[in-house]
This record gives structure tokens, C-alpha cells and sequence, in this order.
């Protein structure tokens, strides 16, 4: 297992998609992905034969002028994994504001964990919303 802040994999997709095949994970972490939708180019080309892909893409605010050429989204996680490791999404029941997150249930060969991959904007000061925020959905 690998987790990585890619600070957008669209320009990076070649070298996640070669360092998931040639450290043989079973399953990648990836934050910052700056994808817009399950759908997208990029997790398709960082996705290797043999994987799968699962999302949380970073919701587009509404005032976002996304017909311009400057619109970038930022944010977003993925979960690159072997197609021999069961997901299942997961959502929590809690709105949180602070933060980023992509939560599965994942069934392998040897038993079941839950993987949490949290991603918080560092261009965001931590904060005690945070931090409540968190332990809340941790806990609903």
C-alpha cells in the first residue's frame, strides 16, 4: 500500500501508473488529485491494466467560472487498487467542511479493514473546526 499527494496526477499520471505497476501495490492512495469526476481522463490514465478506481472528486462551488481557462479544481482523492481488492465506498453521516475524504471497506483474501484517506487543504490553517469536524465523523 502507497499513499501520495500528487498535486494534480493529470501531469504526473505516467509516473503514478509505472510506481503502482513496478512496486506491485495492492492498493495507492492518492491525494490532490484535481479531478472533477469519476469519469475523468486522469484517473483513467493513472488507473494500470488489472485496476480499478474509486473517487471522491472535489465538489465544483457553484459561483465557479469553470468556461474559463483558469478554472482549476484542486482536491480530490482516489484509491488505485488491485481488481482482487473488494471496495465498497463509504460515506459518512456528517457534513464536514474542513476537510476531504474517501472512505472504503475493503474485503481482501485475509480478512476486511476500513481505508480513511483524509486530505485537508494546506492552504487552510488547522483549526478546532477541524479537528471537530473530524472526531465527529469519526464517531457518526
Amino acid at each position: 500500500m502507497g499513499c501520495v499527494n500528487a498535486r494534480s496526477a493529470g501531469n504526473k499520471s505516467a509516473i503514478l501508473c509505472r510506481t503502482i505497476a513496478d512496486e506491485q501495490l495492492d492498493i495507492l492512495v492518492i491525494t490532490e488529485t484535481w479531478h472533477e469526476c469519476s469519469g475523468s481522463t486522469v484517473l483513467k490514465n493513472v488507473t494500470p491494466p488489472g485496476y480499478q478506481c474509486i473517487d471522491a472528486a472535489r465538489p465544483i462551488p457553484l459561483d465557479a467560472r469553470t468556461d474559463t481557462v483558469d478554472f482549476q479544481n484542486y482536491g480530490g482523492l482516489a484509491f488505485i487498487h488491485r481488481q482482487n481488492v473488494k471496495f465498497q465506498k463509504r460515506s459518512f453521516d456528517a457534513t464536514v467542511t474542513t476537510f476531504e475524504y474517501l472512505c472504503g471497506y475493503v474485503s481482501i483474501a485475509d480478512g476486511h479493514f476500513i481505508l480513511l484517506g483524509v486530505y485537508r487543504p494546506g492552504s487552510q490553517g488547522l483549526t478546532t473546526a477541524f479537528l471537530t469536524n473530524y472526531r465527529r465523523s469519526l464517531s457518526g
